[in-house]
């Protein structure tokens, strides 16, 4: 706000009548400390500093250009803060499932070894197999207590960032029609930054000079006591002489701040191509790797339900049990991570393409 009241302000100044403001000069001349013969003399001086030609327009098109790159700077940065938010909201997704799985396994391996002791109450199973089960228990609830603290420091995160207590229900959906490169933020911001440069070498290279001033004196004097009192009106006009040096160190930033910006600009420009080509390959492989994740979830699901029911009937050990559940508990969990990947290429393509969410 307060930057953009400053550009304001060099704007009207650079509009305005004057490059300066006028300033006022007063003497008086007395022989007092000598001869003492009354002769005065009083003079007042206006000095109006003018603008040089063209150099109105110039300072105008510096500040308009600073004004877009204020704004367009502006916009890269939500673009970046954008990017931030994304990656923290899929992270704290990601923590989110973890904490369901663990959750969930947490859950049958407490039912599993309910059965299990109930079983060895009986005398169907030994002591060493409620030992194993009470291990896999014991397990979960590290995993339980270590997805938590994760989840913790993710929405931590997503919280700093956003200020929201709670994360949106849904993701984003991959744009249709994605702008052109051209429009991307921080590109918009890099050729800004060049066109600013360019302004402003413009502006030192045509200025050579200070600015000329008007001067405009009225003076009052006499010669001795007697004689009254003589006015009189000077006109004139101090024109500075031009130097090449004058402006040499803004012209050699300006060229420099130039050749940064545009080398910058072509640069952006093609890792932010890469990275969209980037970010839709790892759409097309997610989408692919969720139908597998998909088919690999459904046969653990229903491998662990034999083998459970196998197991209840006594027919198999306890590890081949064990071993089942953690298969199902890992497909389960890839392919809940599958889907959130999927969701956070299309957040990143978004990104690619400078779209804010």
């Amino acid at each position: 706000m307060l930057r953009r009241d400053e550009l304001a302000a060099r704007l009207n100044a650079a509009s305005a009548w004057l490059p300066s403001p006028p300033s006022v000069a007063l003497r008086q001349r007395t022989d007092r400390l000598n001869s003492n013969n009354g002769s005065r003399e009083y003079e007042a001086e206006l000095a109006i500093p003018l603008w040089l030609p063209g150099q109105s327009e110039k300072e105008s098109a510096v500040v308009s250009a600073e004004q877009d790159l204020q704004r367009d700077s502006l916009a890269a940065a939500k673009w970046k803060l954008a990017g931030e938010v994304r990656e923290s909201y899929w992270q704290t997704q990601a923590a989110n499932i973890d904490l369901l799985t663990a959750l969930r396994r947490r859950k049958d391996s407490i039912e599993l070894v309910a059965d299990v002791e109930r079983r060895l109450k009986a005398g169907d199973l030994a002591r060493t197999d409620f030992n194993q089960a009470k291990g896999a228990e014991q397990a979960a609830r590290v995993a339980v207590s270590e997805a938590e603290l994760r989840l913790i420091r993710a929405q931590a995160t997503f919280v700093a960032l956003t200020g929201l207590d709670t994360l949106p229900a849904e993701g984003e959906n991959l744009v249709t029609h994605p702008p052109p490169s051209n429009e991307h933020p921080l590109l918009r911001q890099l050729e800004r930054a060049a066109n600013t440069a360019d302004a402003r070498m413009r502006l030192a290279s045509s200025i050579k000079r200070d600015n000329p001033e008007l001067t405009l004196g009225l003076r009052r004097e006499r010669g001795s006591n007697p004689e009254p009192y003589a006015n009189s009106l000077t006109v004139g006009i101090r024109i500075p002489f031009a130097t090449d040096g004058r402006n040499q160190p803004r012209i050699a930033a300006a060229n420099a701040d130039f050749i940064e910006s545009s080398t910058a600009l072509a640069r952006e420009r093609e890792r932010l191509a890469s990275e969209v080509r980037i970010a839709q390959g790892e759409l097309d492989q997610t989408r692919s790797a969720l139908d597998l994740a998909e088919e690999r979830q459904r046969l653990a699901i229903e491998n662990d339900q034999l083998i459970a029911k196998a197991f209840s009937l006594g027919e198999i050990d306890l590890a081949s049990r064990l071993r089942a559940a953690t298969e199902r508990y890992a497909a389960v969990g890839d392919f809940a991570r599958s889907r959130l990947e999927s969701a956070r290429a299309i957040s990143r393509l978004n990104q690619a393409f400078g779209v804010l969410p």
